[in-house]
């Protein structure tokens, strides 16, 4: 099944892709899920840099994840300055990976980001088609 509807871009998909194990485990993990189907991986520095062509194409999402590596929430804030709304945000530190200035991370850890994501996913669909409650991640206020 298509994550395309007419005239929009269905779910993407965006990472950061920083400095340590934490930021390529969220990118990875949006590898994974655009190659599984679960959304398009799409340039999130292009948004957060403020290029119209990428905040209008971002706009156009029916929903924006947003994978980032820290508590410093750099993509997400970003996006906001950008004026891009966030509809699914994970963290992969609140995960319960450690960030370390290094790339050594097991298949496991991305795997565990996905899942995550895959999860919020699925709870935000719920709640948009008029479900109640629940979920981990969908829409931070």
């Amino acid at each position: 099944m298509s994550d395309k509807s007419c005239g929009t871009n269905g779910t993407m998909l965006f990472a950061c892709s920083g400095g340590s194990n934490v930021a390529q485990i969220a990118n990875d993990a949006a590898k994974a899920l655009d190659r599984a189907g679960k959304g398009r991986m799409y340039c999130a520095i292009g948004v957060a840099s403020r290029l119209p062509t990428f905040i209008e194409t971002a706009n156009k999402a029916d929903v924006r994840v947003a994978l980032d590596g820290c508590e410093a929430h750099c993509l997400k804030k970003g996006f906001e300055a950008a004026g891009v709304s966030v509809d699914v945000h994970v963290v992969v530190t609140d995960l319960g990976i450690e960030k370390g200035h290094h790339f050594d991370y097991t298949p496991e850890e991305v795997a565990r980001v996905a899942d995550a994501v895959a999860s919020a996913l699925g709870a935000q669909r719920h709640l948009s088609a008029g479900g109640s409650g629940g979920g981990a991640y969908p829409r931070d206020p």
